[in-house]
């Protein structure tokens, strides 16, 4: 995914929850993740774990401590929170991915407010013994390409494709960070294997000559 460990950390925080909630508020967590990535599975997952063990402790308190039952439920409730942890554990990384490849409102910048510049980061000389990293050209790739090198996604890399055409093709790899979207430190990171080969402009017509000179 191209992050950093403290970017991933503080993205899993909601992992958290079904830790230290112990089994109680485990199911906000997938809540969050799944309204926010707007996937019903996730979301349907926090429901399911925050209805059921409120409604084990609510049928203990009913039964009582002391009865068969009530212990079996109790056994069931702590199993229920130990696969509540394993499955945030898991689900999490498709999650980050996710996060990794969509930026919240937030963060995007409004259409009309032109983007800066972005400095290239400072690119130093490989030892003569490493081979040459393979450059992509953003104005020749097509969308299978875009989705391999920059890990998009199928429909994200098509849509770039169809700016580009609509473009003309791109002048700069800056203007191509821009169609994309690219959030800093992912253009920081592919920057350096990128090139832009500028499209030839369409010829214009042939312009009229001067006519012929008549000698009368």
């Amino acid at each position: 995914m191209g992050t950093s460990l403290g970017w991933r950390l503080r993205n899993s925080w909601w992992v958290l929850l079904t830790i230290v909630g112990v089994g109680c508020l485990g199911g906000t967590g997938f809540l969050y993740i799944g309204i926010t990535a707007r996937r019903p599975a996730w979301w349907g997952l926090g429901i399911a774990y925050l209805v059921l063990p409120w409604a084990g402790l609510v049928a203990i308190n009913r039964l009582g401590e002391d009865s068969q039952l009530s212990t079996g439920i109790a056994v069931g409730y702590f199993a229920l929170w130990f696969a509540s942890i394993v499955h945030a554990l898991i689900l999490n990384g498709s999650w980050l991915r996710w996060r990794a490849s969509n930026r919240p409102w937030f963060e995007a910048q409004p259409p009309s407010a032109p983007a800066a510049p972005l400095a290239p980061p400072p690119v130093f000389a490989a030892p003569p013994t490493d081979p040459p990293a393979v450059a992509l050209d953003v104005n020749s790739a097509g969308a299978a390409q875009l989705a391999q090198f920059a890990g998009f996604d199928r429909p994200r890399a098509e849509r770039i494709v169809a700016d580009r055409e609509a473009r003309g093709g791109f002048q700069t790899v800056e203007e191509f960070a821009m169609a994309a979207a690219l959030p800093p430190h992912e253009f920081a990171r592919l920057r350096p294997r990128l090139t832009c080969t500028p499209r030839p402009r369409a010829p214009q017509g042939p312009q009229p000559g001067p006519g012929r000179v008549l000698d009368f």
